[in-house]
């Protein structure tokens, strides 16, 4: 089905063509003709299905019939700008992504969209909403500063979405949500969106919705297109297989997952002494210093980029080929999100596990999430009790810990808490070199 099946304005058409958009997805067919007759929704939709011009173009399409910017003959009248549309994301990036992807299908409109969220100046962000807005994408944190220090005004919103609500009540957003939909006009339309169907968000659903529609396209919890696979591998090694497949299949763009902010900088330094070029990104980044990784690895300038789970939602790499799950995460419904970042809009996509005998727990609550066996592998070298190499025998080994894959200590994690848990599980070195039994002395010579 094409998007000119529905009743969408033709500049909406022609912003959509422009994207290159053609056959619309499963959760677009389901979620447009309701959303443009004003219908409260709770739709669950894995990622990389297209959830944001599902929400977006429709709430567009109403925007245009509620100002009236053309007249008969589709002169463009004069408009301006009042809060209609508020979009609530979890992370920083996906505000990013949201507020971009919606200006882009608002392109031949005089709609004006600001992102606004935390981890970045501000007072730019107060003044682009302060000039003027019609949709607002906002991460709580930075909406509620807005709110309280320059008495930003939601009243007049008549269109509220949240995405990615299940991240959101992960990251303890519940009450923000609640007293969002108080601060909005009290006769106004909410959509949900969620890449899982958890009980909590039924419930919140339940709770903030007037008699929705309930969609769930989410038939598989990992998308059909992508090959997923596990490589076994001692845990002290797994950077060391990292390099050398990098090097051997001369793989250009990488992305690898790692569980802890620790992990992912002394990957980061692993690998540069590999002379494979990287960079890290996880929360305690600024958002210039994650823009720019993000930059530099979407253009081409770096090879692999080393992340938590903070990018697991919300990052769109176009045609991204590779997901490398360094480490398993803390909680198997992010192997989904992680994964999510290859085979998106209907393109083919490669992600790899490195498994170590300490994961085996995790790996199997995975595959029983995913209703999937995924096949294993070992590289020539690196069986299961093979002799370590030579650089590895002077090495006293601490004993890997079990991950602890609590929930709280998830949240945790990715709220920035400042007790770690754990320590990376690449590392184990006691006599201050590398986790791999290099030193980094000697490995700089």
């Amino acid at each position: 089905m094409n998007f000119d099946a529905f009743d969408l304005h033709r500049k909406i058409l022609n912003a959509v063509s422009a994207r290159g958009y053609q056959q619309l997805t499963q959760v677009q067919s389901q979620v447009l003709p309701l959303a443009m007759a004003g219908k409260d929704i709770m739709a669950c939709a894995q990622t990389g299905t297209g959830k944001t011009a599902a929400f977006a173009l429709p709430l567009l399409n109403r925007l245009i019939q509620e100002y009236g910017f053309f007249g008969a003959d589709e002169v463009e009248l004069t408009h301006q700008s009042s809060l209609k549309v508020l979009v609530l994301t979890p992370t920083r990036e996906l505000a990013i992504q949201v507020a971009e992807n919606i200006t882009a299908y608002a392109q031949f409109l005089p709609l004006k969209t600001v992102a606004v969220y935390g981890g970045s100046n501000m007072n730019p962000q107060r003044k682009a909403v302060q000039a003027g807005v019609d949709i607002l994408v906002a991460t709580p944190g930075r909406l509620f500063d807005l709110i309280g220090q320059f008495d930003l005004e939601l009243s007049n919103v008549t269109h509220l979405v949240v995405d990615e609500a299940d991240r959101m009540l992960d990251l303890g957003f519940v009450r923000d949500i609640e007293k969002v939909k108080k601060l909005v006009a009290a006769s106004h339309q909410t959509l949900f969106f969620s890449a899982t169907y958890s009980d909590a968000v039924k419930t919140l659903a339940e709770k903030m919705l007037v008699k929705p529609e309930w969609i769930n396209v989410a038939t598989a919890a990992t998308a059909s297109l992508i090959t997923q696979e596990v490589y076994l591998v001692d845990t002290r090694r797994k950077a060391e297989l990292l390099s050398e497949l990098i090097g051997r299949n001369n793989w250009q763009q990488v992305l690898v997952f790692v569980s802890t902010r620790e992990s992912a900088e002394h990957l980061h330094t692993e690998l540069k002494l590999d002379g494979v070029k990287n960079a890290v990104f996880h929360g305690e980044k600024t958002q210039g210093a994650r823009n720019r990784a993000l930059e530099e690895f979407k253009s081409g300038k770096l090879r692999v980029m080393v992340a938590t789970d903070v990018a697991a939602r919300g990052l769109d790499i176009e045609a991204l080929p590779l997901v490398i799950n360094l480490e398993l995460p803390f909680a198997a419904e992010d192997y989904v999100h992680r994964v999510g970042r290859t085979g998106r809009a209907g393109l083919a996509g490669h992600a790899i596990s490195f498994v170590s005998p300490q994961d085996r727990a995790m790996m199997q609550e995975i595959e029983e999430l995913i209703e999937q066996t995924l096949p294993r592998m070992t590289m020539v070298g690196y069986e299961e009790g093979a002799p370590l190499p030579a650089r590895y025998r002077d090495v006293v080994a601490k004993p890997a810990k079990e991950k602890s894959h609590n929930k709280r200590k998830y949240q945790d994690k990715n709220r920035g808490a400042k007790n770690a848990v754990g320590k990376s599980h690449f590392r184990g070195a006691a006599s201050g070199k590398s986790s791999y039994g290099r030193s980094k002395d000697k490995a700089k010579k």
